[in-house]
């Protein structure tokens, strides 16, 4: 909990350093907002290898394919890189490009899952079978 609030303080202290040397060098305000933001997303790294891993064990405990449970972080991945990417676009006063990313990776999850898709299907055609 002290980590997030660190993390959460670290974010605001970067949006108040950027807002101020927005006045003096625009330039320089953006490349402190994108330091920032590396700087919190390199600090939770570790905890979302933990979480990678508790996610492996429920999946065997579940037996469930290691093949799907990549399918699952991968979409998470693309799903916090798109916000993160959006919002930052966002933020420059890009708000049409902020749509095209938000877009683009639903699109990149949706084409992901296909195979999840085409497991429910089957999952499905046998039930119809059997019933």
């Amino acid at each position: 909990m002290t980590e997030f609030i660190t993390i959460c303080s670290a974010g605001i202290i970067t949006a108040f350093a950027a807002v101020v040397l927005k006045k003096y060098s625009p330039e320089i305000s953006v490349l402190t907002a994108i330091a920032g933001g590396i700087i919190i997303i390199i600090s939770v790294l570790p905890k979302l290898t933990t979480f990678i891993s508790e996610l492996n064990e429920i999946g065997e405990l579940a037996g469930i394919d290691l093949s799907y449970i990549t399918i699952l972080v991968k979409a998470i991945g693309i799903c916090i890189a798109g916000k993160f990417s959006s919002e930052f676009c966002r933020d420059n006063g890009f708000s049409s490009l902020a749509s095209k990313v938000e877009f683009a990776s639903k699109i990149t999850v949706i084409i992901i899952a296909l195979p999840l898709y085409s497991k429910i299907v089957s999952i499905a055609a046998e039930l119809l079978k059997v019933t």
